[in-house]
């Protein structure tokens, strides 16, 4: 059976850059409908949910739905560094939960939202972007014309290329983790390791989000090496009491694996009748492999410029190339030397890792919080820079690399 509607914006993906554009259109009086291929929102969870405080306030996320770190710990081989924090500067969401509060102020909000439907194509008239062609659960095709559409299908950017807005990526974060019931880990630490032991070209986490709940993770970069995180997950779980990580009973209950681009900002993200948020859009940042917040705050600056473009009933790339100026304005820098620092560190070997962790060693607990969080461009960085002369010698070859890359 085929059936068709019509709406103002069509959204293809319900994680938080579609539903956070989802909300700000529907607030502004768009007919919003958002497609979401799985069953359940946030299900099944692909990724850690690292991020910051700070931005967890800023974006409104309750603070119910995240777990505050008091300690950070990074190691490598043979050397280790290590800070507190009080007030805490970084949590871990409880992704699923996060997801779907967002999902409910969308719908609040006005948003439509069907599930376990996929978008298999975009719609193209007059040389524009009109909608997608869609398949529901049972198999029935869907034809969906809009106004505007909005690609949030994730790392596959199945929309933007579709349209030709971009080729997609060729460099991803591979991460398999284990969501634990660790009845004994310290819930107030997170824990990284990098090196060729457990994550050769990546690294190794634990990262606890309460109630003893603790996810424990091996990512690693795709398009550096051909190593499967998986190979390496159960390796790090035995071996967790050597980076004094206690995991004595501790059990698996959810298994999760995702991909996340590491390529940095796609070199164009939006297209006439079309644009893209967060992954799709190479948003996330490459350091950490974290892209929550990325996505939420692409989300929204996109759902503020679509509206616009929709009240002046002008869905043009010309129009649209708003919203992909102002993001790399705000946040081009950032994530441009993120992208540089993580094609450069993949290829280190166990020695230059020793190094690095020395390195980090010297900045305070804030510039190591503000380093993780990609936060460069910024005066902790001079600061540091100027009372550690190994480190400035070290940044000087990445500031040329980024000023070539502009």
């Amino acid at each position: 059976m085929n059936s068709s509607l019509e709406v103002d914006v069509v959204i293809v993906g319900g994680g938080p850059g579609g539903l956070s554009a989802a909300k700000i259109l529907a607030e502004r009086g768009a007919r919003v409908l958002i497609l979401e291929a799985n069953a359940e929102i946030g299900s099944p969870t692909r990724t850690t949910g690292g991020t910051f405080i700070r931005d967890a306030v800023e974006l409104d996320i309750p603070p119910q739905l995240y777990h505050p770190l008091k300690r950070g710990r990074m190691h490598s081989a043979h050397r280790v560094v290590a800070r507190e924090y009080d007030p805490p500067f970084a949590c871990i969401l409880n992704v699923r939960a996060v997801f779907q509060f967002l999902a409910e102020r969308a719908i609040d909000a006005g948003a439509i939202l069907r599930m376990s439907t996929t978008a298999t194509d975009v719609l193209i008239e007059n040389g524009m972007v009109a909608g997608v062609h869609a398949k529901d659960v049972r198999g029935d095709e869907l034809l969906i014309r809009a106004r505007l559409t909005i690609d949030a299908t994730g790392y596959r950017a199945t929309l933007s290329k579709r349209a030709g807005i971009h080729a997609g990526f060729n460099r991803f974060g591979v991460g398999a983790e284990y969501d634990m019931y660790a009845p004994h880990y310290e819930e107030s630490e997170t824990v990284g390791i990098v090196g060729s032991a457990f994550a050769p070209a990546g690294y190794a986490w634990t990262a606890p989000y309460g109630n003893h709940r603790v996810r424990v993770g091996v990512g690693i970069i795709h398009g550096d090496s051909k190593e499967n995180p998986r190979d390496y997950l159960d390796k790090f779980v035995e071996n967790a009491h050597a980076f004094n990580i206690n995991l004595r009973g501790a059990q698996p209950l959810e298994y999760h694996y995702g991909l996340i681009p590491s390529d940095g900002l796609a070199k164009k993200f939006v297209g006439s009748g079309i644009l893209a948020v967060g992954d799709a859009a190479g948003q996330p940042s490459a350091l950490l492999g974290e892209g929550i917040r990325w996505a939420m705050r692409g989300g929204m600056m996109a759902g503020q410029i679509a509206a616009e473009a929709l009240n002046a009933n002008d869905v043009s790339e010309n129009f649209l190339a708003r919203y992909e100026q102002q993001w790399r304005k705000q946040y081009g820098k950032n994530l441009r030397i993120a992208a540089l620092i993580n094609k450069r560190i993949a290829g280190w070997n166990d020695a230059q890792w020793d190094e690095g962790i020395e390195l980090l060693d010297h900045l305070t607990a804030q510039q190591f919080g503000e380093a993780m969080a990609s936060n460069f461009v910024s005066s902790w960085t001079l600061l540091a820079l100027a009372g550690n002369p190994k480190l400035l010698r070290k940044s000087l070859g990445l500031v040329k690399e980024t000023l070539r890359a502009k």
